[in-house]
């Protein structure tokens, strides 16, 4: 079974974090099993964090895993330190025989694009994105914003889906 370390960022919608981690488990998208998470954000939005990790945990739970939730707080526009945590945390992750998913949908583009350079040199199974098409409905559950709004897209490729 592959091993995944589930690797999200948290920016302004906490919101965006929990429904991509329910849809990607609720369609069975990751190809193994999310041993480890952890979630980036910047300082300026880590008041969420307790609140995105206790969800996290609930969500896994219904699905029968226990992953190891960790959370990593980057300075506000601290560029070279996101670059160095995340090529630190992926080597880490690569001698340990992990496959890395990433979850750049709510992340602010700094984390996003630190994320993705430093993806480039290691094992990496998905780099998924969830848009919201309606903005009717920000901050709300998955379940209750219509599933047609909510198109995730896996971008190194398997169609639109993650896969």
């Amino acid at each position: 079974m592959v091993r995944i370390a589930y690797i999200t960022l948290l920016g302004r919608s906490p919101w965006a974090v929990v429904n991509t981690y329910y849809k990607l488990l609720k369609e069975g998208k990751p190809k193994g099993k999310i041993e480890r998470v952890y979630i980036f954000t910047e300082e300026r939005y880590k008041k969420n964090l307790q609140r995105v990790v206790r969800a996290l945990e609930a969500i896994s739970k219904a699905y029968n895993l226990e992953p190891r939730i960790e959370t990593v707080i980057i300075p506000d526009h601290g560029f070279s330190e996101a670059e160095r945590k995340f090529r630190e945390l992926f080597s880490k992750l690569e001698s340990e025989g992990y496959r890395i998913g990433l979850d750049i949908t709510s992340g602010r583009k700094a984390l996003v694009a630190a994320a993705i350079v430093q993806a480039r040199e290691f094992p990496v199974s998905f780099i998924v994105y969830m848009a919201l098409l309606d903005m009717d409905f920000p901050d709300r559950p998955y379940m209750m914003i219509p599933t047609h709004m909510q198109p995730l897209k896996n971008f190194l490729g398997d169609g639109d889906e993650a896969r």
